[in-house]
């Protein structure tokens, strides 16, 4: 609990948010994020020290992460969400049926995409509306400003390159001036959406989203940490995507299947990766005493430079009622509002004890 007389209520805590993209999947992100920020707040309020260090996205991840960071005193980041998210539903009469509404993303969601069809069928739809929309809900300002680190990425189309994306220096990697094209990028995916073009100088580089590559952007979360023994750092992560699933009956499902492998899988790698460093490093720092005293602090050093972070995987598709056929689409305002719920109320659970 908040509060409560332990080490956690002691130290520094540093929160890492990695968002996965997932189209209207991103709408239990949403959710996830209100519980998140609830948690933070009583923690605060409590007391204790508790920062939003780096928020990475991809895709519709990169546009919640932007309406997170990209809030400014005039509106937060809870109220920019769901501004955002009621312009994305698609409304109509209950009596309509969902069939109705998911017919109707297949032409456009207002004020993301709509079908339009490449002349070279490179893509079938325009997604330039969503430029505006960025520009209205994120204040790049002071995204651009903000002490907590922000990292999108995308992949370029010629080179395979993954880039990212970060409103701040980050390791190696120089800091951008993030625009809504950048966001635009992240979430370019193909071949539905077209590639985005940005332009870096005189050179010109087009982008599909960056989850073709990898959905779930860990590392960059985790670079963003503050070294040191005082910091307990909460690496939290929204995996939007099953990992086990009936066996597909129909075309639909098998591509939802494959989406989710490709969206998702790789996250559980990552995250048994992320346990084997934080072993690791127990077991080094246990060493460190019976090393030779001249090589104690050469080899404190070199430990200093690596961050133990607790992983925490909120499985979002754990909702009672996730429909793997469909999700990417179902933009209607009672899936959405469902899924919203729905994320914070397992984001809620999950996290609670952390603080």
């Amino acid at each position: 609990m908040a509060g409560a007389p332990n080490e956690r209520s002691t130290k520094k805590t540093e929160i890492g948010l990695v968002l996965q993209g997932g189209g209207a999947l991103g709408a239990y992100e949403w959710g996830g994020i209100q519980a998140l920020f609830k948690l933070m707040k009583d923690a605060g309020d409590a007391g204790r020290d508790v920062t939003l260090r780096a928020v990475t996205g991809v895709s519709i991840g990169a546009i919640n992460a932007a309406c997170i960071v990209g809030a400014d005193e005039d509106k937060g980041p809870l109220a920019r969400l769901e501004t955002l998210w009621n312009d994305f539903m698609i409304k109509a009469p209950a009596f309509v049926p969902a069939a109705v509404t998911l017919n109707l993303a297949l032409l456009e969601v207002l004020r993301f995409y709509r079908f339009s069809p490449a002349w070279n069928w490179t893509s079938l739809y325009d997604t330039h509306e969503l430029l505006k929309t960025l520009s209205d809900h994120v204040s790049f300002d002071a995204l651009n400003k903000s002490d907590t680190t922000f990292v999108v990425t995308a992949v370029d189309v010629e080179t395979a390159d993954l880039m990212r994306f970060s409103n701040k220096k980050l390791g190696k990697l120089h800091p951008t001036t993030i625009k809504p094209e950048h966001i635009l990028a992240s979430g370019s995916l193909a071949p539905q959406f077209p590639w985005t073009k940005t332009s870096q100088g005189s050179q010109s580089h087009y982008y599909w989203d960056g989850g073709l590559v990898d959905n779930t952007p860990l590392g960059d979360a985790i670079e963003a940490f503050t070294p040191g023994d005082d910091v307990t750092r909460l690496l939290v992560v929204m995996n939007l995507f099953p990992i086990l699933a009936k066996r597909p009956d129909t075309f639909a499902q098998v591509n939802d299947r494959i989406n989710q492998l490709r969206f998702g899988k790789r996250l559980s790698q990552d995250t048994r990766n992320a346990e084997r460093l934080n072993d690791l490093l127990c077991t080094i720092e246990k060493f460190i005493p019976h090393a030779p005293s001249k090589l104690q602090d050469e080899a404190q050093r070199a430990l200093d430079k690596f961050k133990r972070v607790t992983p925490i995987e909120i499985m979002l598709s754990a909702d009672t009622d996730y429909s793997e056929e469909d999700g990417f689409r179902d933009f209607s305002e009672q899936g959405i509002e469902r899924r919203r719920k729905a994320g914070h109320q397992i984001a809620l659970e999950r996290l609670r004890k952390y603080f």
